[in-house]
């Protein structure tokens, strides 16, 4: 996990979505707004299907949120869901246990990156400023 002292941004990334998109910043924006409100639903699902031992469940949202983060920068939250991903990969083809303290102490710090994630970004694009 990243140090809290850390930007859980890589402004680097940041910009070239923007460039991409060229320089809209209401439209980045609204790319922005859409990884807010998506991120906290796969973390969720990730909590839900560990809960209930849905391995695919647990996988697939570990590997959109790895992805969807990367896109806007979150670089420390990807690399946890990168690892949460492969935990569930590995649990499909060995008797891993999803309940496993290590695999809900890694959601917490994926929960943790998200919320520092957020704020970075709220304050990077303000939605005033879009």
């Amino acid at each position: 996990m990243a140090e809290d002292t850390d930007p859980a941004i890589d402004a680097a990334v940041l910009d070239s979505l923007e460039q991409a998109i060229g320089d809209d910043r209401a439209f980045l924006r609204e790319l922005i707004e859409t990884y807010l409100e998506d991120a906290p639903r796969q973390i969720e699902m990730m909590r839900t299907g560990l809960g209930r031992g849905d391995v695919e469940q647990s996988h697939r949202a570990a590997h959109t949120l790895k992805s969807i983060s990367a896109t806007v920068g979150a670089t420390a939250l990807s690399a946890a869901a990168r690892e949460l991903e492969a935990m569930t990969l590995a649990a499909t083809t060995a008797a891993m246990d999803l309940s496993d303290p290590e695999i809900a102490a890694l959601v917490d710090i994926i929960a943790t990156e998200f919320g520092r994630a957020r704020d970075e970004l709220n304050a990077l694009v303000p939605a005033d400023e879009a």
